[in-house]
C-alpha cells in the first residue's frame, strides 16, 4: 500500500514538472519574433478619458478624451486617435482636437498632429495648424508648423507660434501676415 502511494506521488510530481517545463517554453517568443514582441503595444484602449489635476491646489488642469489609445512597454510613448483636450483658466476655456496625438514625458507633453484645431469661444479665437505641442507643466502651446489664427476682426498667418495659455501672451514668428476687417462706420 505504501509503495502504491509513493508511486502515485512520484507520478504526480513528474507530471507537474513536465507541465512547468512546457509552460516555461511557451513563455518565450518564437525564433525571429523578437522585434514583434518589442513593437507590440502593451495596452490597447478604446474611448478613453483622462484628467490631470494641479499638484498644488488639486484643481482640474485638463481633460483629455481619445477614440483609441496605444501604450507601449518598450517606449514611454502613448499614441492616440482623435484626441480632444479641454482646459479652462482665467483666459477662458480652450479645446484642442486633432486627427492624432502622442503623450510623452509621463503626460507632461501632449503633441497633436494632423488637422489641429484649437478654439477659445470666450475670446473668440480659432487656431488651425498641422502640429501643436502642449506642455502641461507650463501651459504653453507651441506650433513649429504654419498656423492660422482667426479672431473677430480678422486673420493672422505665421510660420510658427508660441502661446502662454495662462498669461494670454501669443508670440508669432516666420512670415507673419495679418488681415483685419475695418469696422463699418
Amino acid at each position: 500500500m505504501k509503495r502504491q502511494g509513493l508511486l502515485s506521488a512520484t507520478g504526480i510530481l513528474l507530471l507537474g514538472l513536465v507541465v512547468l517545463m512546457t509552460l516555461h517554453e511557451w513563455d518565450t517568443s518564437l525564433p525571429g519574433e523578437d522585434q514583434a514582441v518589442l513593437t507590440a503595444p502593451a495596452i490597447i484602449a478604446r474611448q478613453i478619458s483622462a484628467r490631470a489635476f494641479n499638484e498644488e491646489d488639486g484643481s482640474l488642469q485638463y481633460h483629455l478624451i481619445a477614440d483609441n489609445l496605444l501604450q507601449y512597454d518598450h517606449n514611454p510613448l502613448t499614441e492616440m486617435a482623435r484626441p480632444r483636450l479641454a482646459m479652462a483658466n482665467e483666459q477662458g476655456t480652450w479645446t484642442i482636437s486633432s486627427d492624432n496625438g502622442t503623450v510623452q514625458d509621463n503626460g507632461k507633453l501632449i503633441v497633436f498632429s494632423g488637422s489641429v484645431e484649437a478654439r477659445n469661444p470666450d475670446q473668440k479665437i480659432e487656431l488651425d495648424t498641422d502640429e501643436l505641442r502642449f506642455d502641461s507643466d507650463t501651459n504653453i502651446a507651441t506650433s513649429p508648423a504654419d498656423a492660422t489664427l482667426r479672431f473677430e476682426s480678422g486673420e493672422t498667418r505665421a510660420g510658427s507660434l508660441e502661446a502662454d495659455l495662462d498669461k494670454g501672451i501669443l508670440s508669432l514668428d516666420q512670415g507673419v501676415k495679418s488681415e483685419f476687417n475695418a469696422p463699418a462706420s
